[in-house]
């Protein structure tokens, strides 16, 4: 085909859709009542078409006009036109032309990457040349997903349309979900954490009790009674506290690479390193508590037990530090990292982020010392919790689920 001929398929193509547009618009013109009484059902979908001709834009009209009952065309003759547009409309996809005056559609598409609120809008661009090969690199590097050829086949164009109507439709309905979602997920976090503000409060009056029941009675086996009641209630404390961290919502989650390990053996290795050791003043105590085996990711474990060791070695002072990974849990492994120094208002603010306890109970909350080990408890699933108190001591407890798929 000369390029004579193609100039005139593509002028007796436009006059045609132009006086076919004009028909369709007779036939399909309201009257005024039904006009004001009809209501959109859902949001319109806009498209935007720029074209420096404007029987190219009434013919792009006609042709979208029977696409999709909510889709809106919106024109513009030339890019500043549709740059104004783009500030005040939202857009599903943007039809442009490409040898336009002034600002070519190229231009104007590389602009349009440029800015945040049309980054992801879909482009097509429409063309009356030959095809070329570096006309279409040009485009795709300015961020077209294809190509339409004029004189435009009608059925081509209403199939793309339609299928990045449905792409737009599916990502509304995607996006309206995760809003519901991280709404449930905040009513969900504000509950967990009045409950557990709740609970925290008759688990110090049960452990202040058992405290009198031990120190007041001379009878071993109610002493004995006490303890048992008072280390109950510590234990169900710590589990609130997780409980309560767990409900804090996630953000910038690290990537795991999860394998099968021993939790208990990787402890020890980075006990030996010579970089832990050289800021321990005195080996740790170590303890390992049934199966400790588990999914996890090793590299990711090990970066939260250096800190945490470099953390106990910065503060602990002259006390010895203990290490104890507990595996007696069927669902989870426990690491706790604990000394007998209690910490300074500073450190416990670095630490645990200045919350104060509540009725004596510990708080879920860590502050930037532990910013690191507690990201990677969080994208495995588990969480982080320390305190320190008067006769306690200081303590750090990472609990982590055993098996990741059961997250």
């Amino acid at each position: 085909m000369t390029r004579l001929e193609h100039i005139r398929r593509r002028n007796e193509w436009e006059n045609d859709v132009v006086e076919a547009a004009m028909m369709m618009a007779r036939e399909r013109a309201p009257d005024s009542d039904s006009t004001m009484n009809s209501k959109p059902t859902t949001p319109p979908m806009n498209i935007l078409v720029v074209d420096d001709k404007p029987q190219n834009l009434l013919a792009m009209q006609a042709l979208l006009a029977d696409t999709q009952p909510e889709l809106q065309v919106l024109t513009a003759e030339s890019g500043h036109e549709a740059l104004e547009l783009l500030l005040t409309h939202d857009v599903m996809l943007a039809l442009l032309d490409v040898q336009m005056p002034g600002m070519d559609g190229f231009t104007l598409a590389e602009l349009m990457r440029g800015a945040e609120r049309t980054r992801h809008v879909p482009i097509i661009f429409l063309t009356a040349g030959a095809k070329e090969n570096q006309r279409s690199f040009k485009g795709y590097e300015a961020g077209a997903v294809d190509f339409i050829y004029k004189p435009v086949d009608a059925h081509v164009l209403r199939s793309k349309v339609a299928v990045f109507a449905d792409l737009h439709r599916q990502r509304m309905l995607l996006a309206e979900r995760i809003a519901e979602q991280e709404r449930l997920a905040r009513v969900n976090a504000l509950m967990l954490s009045a409950l557990s503000h709740d609970i925290r409060g008759p688990l110090s009056v049960m452990m202040l009790n058992a405290e009198l029941l031990i120190r007041q009675t001379e009878q071993p086996a109610m002493q004995k009674a006490g303890a048992r009641m008072k280390a109950a209630a510590s234990l169900l404390g710590r589990q609130v506290d997780h409980l309560g961290s767990l409900a804090q919502r996630p953000c910038d989650l690290l990537q795991v690479k999860v394998k099968r390990g021993d939790l208990a053996t990787l402890a020890a290795q980075r006990l030996d390193i010579e970089a832990n050791q050289a800021v321990l003043w005195s080996p740790p105590e170590f303890e390992r508590l049934g199966d400790t085996v588990g999914d996890f990711d090793p590299g990711l474990m090990a970066q939260a037990l250096d800190q945490l060791l470099m953390q106990a070695a910065t503060h602990a002072g002259d006390a010895a530090i203990r290490i104890q990974v507990d595996g007696n849990a069927h669902r989870s492994l426990l690491l706790r990292v604990s000394f007998d120094t209690v910490l300074s208002a500073e450190a416990s603010t670095h630490l645990f982020g200045g919350h104060e306890p509540v009725s004596g109970m510990a708080s879920p909350h860590v502050g930037p010392g532990l910013h690191d080990p507690e990201r990677v408890a969080r994208a495995h699933g588990g969480s982080l919790i320390g305190g320190s108190r008067q006769r306690q001591g200081t303590m750090f407890e990472l609990l982590l689920p055993r098996h990741q798929a059961e997250r």
